[in-house]
Parts: structure tokens; sequence; C-alpha cells
């Protein structure tokens, strides 16, 4: 690898871009989890962020600008961020949306459906089947999204239920493609002004129990 740096690439939505729901813009480089984590590795590692707001595995949604489904965006993002050691995912929770109206289960499918894809790429097109994937299952989310300046866009405590659901299904799509695993939401949470987007304090968290698991995966 490049300067002989472990390059990790962080490919998820919202939560991983660091959008700040009180303003609407972008957290700053030291609350971002991706460049927190990096902090965290130090100088040994290259964190690559590659979050987009609005991301869904892989539904079409019109009132989108740009490509939102990450299955068709992220087979050109591995071939130009290739060669890395670690491809971090963590997508799901706009795919909770009602408007594509998929259980937990549906929404794990798509993701089998993209790690086929990104499998297959890594051997066949970028040489690269060393590389490791961890699969990340979001922060659930928060019990008053009813209340959230997003709640028209979710079905209330449905939504919430639902968001629980996806650690279960994630778990056996990431055991399924010899995939690691973490479930952020053991360690993080949405802030209260949204029940959706991560306070700069989850941010921190996630950050602190990323780090930790990419050294277990890195230099195992």
């Amino acid at each position: 690898m490049a300067e002989n740096k472990k390059r990790i690439v962080c490919f998820g939505d919202s939560n991983t871009w660091g959008y700040d729901p009180v303003t609407g813009l972008r957290y700053d480089t030291d609350t971002r989890w991706p460049m927190r984590m990096q902090q965290l590795l130090g100088a040994d590692y290259q964190v690559i962020e590659e979050g987009q707001n609005g991301r869904t595995i892989a539904c079409e949604d019109p009132w989108e600008w740009g490509t939102k489904k990450g299955i068709d965006y992220i087979l050109p993002m591995v071939e130009s961020q290739s060669p890395f050691d670690l491809l971090i995912i963590m997508l799901g929770s706009n795919d909770l949306k009602k408007k594509f109206h998929l259980p937990a289960g549906d929404i794990a499918g798509s993701l089998q459906n993209m790690l086929m894809r990104v499998r297959g790429y890594l051997r066949y097109q970028c040489h690269n089947e060393a590389a490791k994937i961890l699969i990340v299952s979001p922060v659930h989310m928060g019990d008053h999204i009813e209340k959230s300046p997003f709640a028209e866009f979710f079905e209330g405590k449905a939504s919430v239920e639902n968001s629980k659901r996806l650690a279960h299904w994630y778990r056996l799509v990431a055991e399924q493609f010899d995939c690691e695993f973490l479930d952020a939401s053991e360690v993080a949470e949405p802030g209260d002004f949204d029940s959706l987007h991560m306070a700069p304090e989850g941010h921190r968290a996630l950050a602190e129990a990323m780090a930790e698991k990419v050294r277990e995966i890195l230099q195992s």
C-alpha cells in the first residue's frame, strides 16, 4: 500500500459525511467520526471519507440530487480509491424511509447484493481480494422521531422498531460474506434534535469504537 500506510475507506450516508442537524452544515474535521478515528489511529493509517447525505443501499430516490444509490456508486468508488486495506460500509438509515416500505430483512437483502458486487469487483477488477470489509449496522432511530424535522419521511415508532432490527440481519449478512461486523447502536445514538443524526458526542463514541475495531482487524 502507498507509503506503507493502512488505507481505510468509510462509505456511508449523512452520519458518515458529518451532517449537523442543528445548522444543516457539515461538522468540522475534528468532530466527524472518520476524522476522529484518523486521529486515534495515528500516522500509520490513512482514513478516506466517502459519505454522502441521503445515500441508500439500493433505493432510487427521485427527490434527491445526484447518485444516491450506493449500489451504483460503490464500484466506481472502489476502483478510484484502490488499493485499500479496509472498506467500512455503514448504510441503511435512508432505506427506512416510508416511501420505500422496506422491512429490515429486505434492506439487508440489498446489502447482500452490494457485497456480491464488491467482492467480485475487488477480486477480478482491482486485484485486491485481500481487502477486508467491515459492515456497520447504523445507530438506531431515536424514540422521538415523530417530533423530528424529518418526521414526515418516516413512519414514527414503526420506523424506530425497524431500525432496531437491522443489526440482527446485518450480522447474518456479514457472516455470509466473511466480513467483520460492528453494531453502532451499542456505542452511539442519534442526537435529540432530530433523532437521526449523531451529535458530536455520538461521533466521538463511534470513532473510539471504530478505531478499536480497525486495529483488531488490521493488526491480526
